[in-house]
């Protein structure tokens, strides 16, 4: 028979708490190692396809909230209760087309609706439409905007569902509570990580007119793309077909007219964003979206079809304005405009102007800013008018 002394006793029992607790200590931390791998892995995967507000105004949608949004205000309720039945972003493919508005000026508003009207009719291998527009828009008050841009709004609303197009609403309170204006980059940037479930988006600058749509697929089928920088694929940082060009929102206001955006996951859960350029000087390639200089230089050299670019994206005054001088193809934009916006006011910033021009500059007399007016008006028929002819 053993004796068990106090001391044995109490050796016992230390030995079995300190077992005790070593034992709970290990399983906490295995606990807690876990939900650090959990966190990890959540943070590293790619994020899934974007609230439904970046398409076509899904149930969780700001433009279901039909007393705040004026976007929604000319859409019969049955043609809604479709967009459920839509695929998901990047379903079809890892490319879209991209265009964005930072300021609701009616007639780039329509340019935008004709250009993917034109993607959706004429067939094309990007499958994803995209426009992205500050999510102000959204708030504002029908009694707030003119009749034109409330008008245009609500119409390209109604082509998004119409033409598959993914709206994307961007908060730019960050920039507009500092005291910036919103512009193009500073849009841009702040909506960006919506494209990390693509591996490119191609921006092209709206107001223009989309000539071929096989062409404008080129632009990302049918050379390398730099895509994600990868140390192993040359591609990816000295390409041949694009230049890089970083987003510089706070240095500039606009983007270029063609601008090749791709977002990626990489470690430690930081995004990288890449931008290019498309070279312009490589035959075959560089002139695929060009400027109306771009045309006149074909028609000059005998027009060959093989030439041709896909889009065309069009030059503005400072005001805003289309430049029609030197354009041959504005008439027959101008044209389709008329098709898909029925109604709207696409002079309404230049009247606006010659409002201003009336009530603050007392130089600026009655005549003059007539004749401005019938000065444009003379412009847009002379232009639509080469067009008829085929001159």
């Amino acid at each position: 028979m053993v004796l068990l002394t106090s001391s044995t006793v109490s050796v016992i029992l230390s030995t079995g708490v300190v077992c005790l607790f070593t034992l709970l200590l290990f399983l906490s931390g295995y606990v807690l190692q876990q939900q650090s791998v959990r966190s990890i892995q959540s943070a590293l995967r790619p994020p899934g396809v974007p609230d439904p507000i970046t398409g076509h105004g899904s149930a969780g949608s700001s433009f279901q909230k039909r007393e705040q949004s004026i976007l929604s205000d000319l859409i019969p309720e049955e043609q809604q209760k479709h967009v459920v039945h839509h695929a998901q972003p990047g379903a079809g493919g890892n490319y879209a087309y991209l265009q964005l508005l930072s300021s609701p000026n009616p007639s780039d508003i329509c340019s935008a609706i004709l250009f993917f009207k034109q993607l959706a009719t004429n067939g094309t291998a990007i499958n994803d439409r995209l426009f992205m527009y500050p999510r102000e828009w959204d708030l504002l008050s029908s009694d707030k905007v003119s009749d034109s841009v409330r008008t245009a709004l609500s119409l390209l609303r109604a082509a998004s569902i119409k033409y598959n197009v993914w709206l994307l609403p961007i908060d730019m309170t960050a920039a507009t509570s500092a005291g910036y204006e919103p512009t193009d980059t500073k849009l841009l940037r702040l909506g960006q990580i919506q494209f990390m479930q693509y591996d490119s988006v191609l921006y092209v600058r709206t107001p223009g007119l989309l000539l071929d749509t096989g062409k404008l697929d080129e632009m990302l089928l049918s050379r390398p793309l730099p895509l994600k920088y990868d140390k192993d694929r040359p591609e990816s940082f000295n390409n041949e077909a694009w230049i890089p060009m970083p987003l510089r929102a706070d240095r500039d206001a606009i983007l270029p007219p063609v601008y090749l955006i791709t977002v990626n996951n990489v470690k430690n859960g930081q995004i990288e964003a890449r931008g290019h350029i498309p070279n312009v000087a490589l035959p075959g390639f560089g002139g695929l979206v060009t400027s109306p200089r771009g045309v006149h230089t074909l028609e000059d050299k005998g027009n060959d079809p093989a030439d041709e670019p896909g889009y065309v994206f069009f030059e503005q005054d400072g005001e805003g304005h289309v430049q029609w001088a030197q354009n041959p193809l504005f008439g027959a934009w101008r044209a389709q405009q008329h098709e898909v916006c029925e109604g709207v006011d696409f002079d309404e910033i230049a009247h606006d102007h010659d409002q201003q021009c009336f009530s603050y500059d007392r130089s600026c007399d009655h005549l003059a800013c007539s004749w401005f007016g019938s000065w444009k008006e003379f412009g847009y028929i002379y232009s639509l008018w080469r067009h008829l002819s085929g001159k």
